[in-house]
């Protein structure tokens, strides 16, 4: 799978580390996601430097979160990745070109800026134990449904 967000990627990451009783090798982390254990060590990278998450290398290493999930809200996680912006609109060169282009940015803009507003309140407001949690209601959820067809 070849993701161009981020973000997602560092959640679902973040998310398979909720709970877990030890260190997550990359490579574990990798076929949950599933993409190349690479990517996931440039986004623990990201993620230790942002003091969510304490590494160790080698045999018996990996990866968990530095601190307790209910600590670590999706907002931190998205400022460990620089931020990216959430609603995009418009071209890059907004200011150059089709006046066409220019006015649908501008009709698109303020929008935008709202809907990113919104979007990090959201994220500041969510901790990644909530995740988790969620994440396990629906897991039990499935499993309830499975149980339910086989009788």
């Amino acid at each position: 799978m070849k993701s161009a967000n981020p973000l997602s990627d560092a959640l679902h990451v973040m998310a398979h580390l909720v709970g877990q009783p030890g260190p997550r090798t990359s490579e574990q982390l990798a076929a949950c996601l599933p993409t190349h254990p690479v990517v996931i060590r440039r986004l623990l990278a990201q993620m230790h430097k942002a003091g969510l998450v304490n590494s160790t290398r080698g045999h018996g290493g990996g990866s968990q979160l530095a601190r307790d999930a209910a600590t670590i809200t999706l907002h931190d996680i998205y400022l460990a990745v620089g931020a990216p912006a959430l609603v995009q609109v418009g071209t890059r060169n907004a200011g150059q070109g089709c006046p066409i282009q220019q006015l649908v940015n501008n009709a698109l803009l303020e929008g935008a800026r709202e809907a990113q507003r919104v979007l990090e309140a959201r994220l500041q407001a969510t901790t990644l134990d909530q995740l988790g949690a969620d994440f396990a209601r629906h897991l039990a959820h499935h499993r309830s449904l499975e149980g339910h067809h086989e009788s």
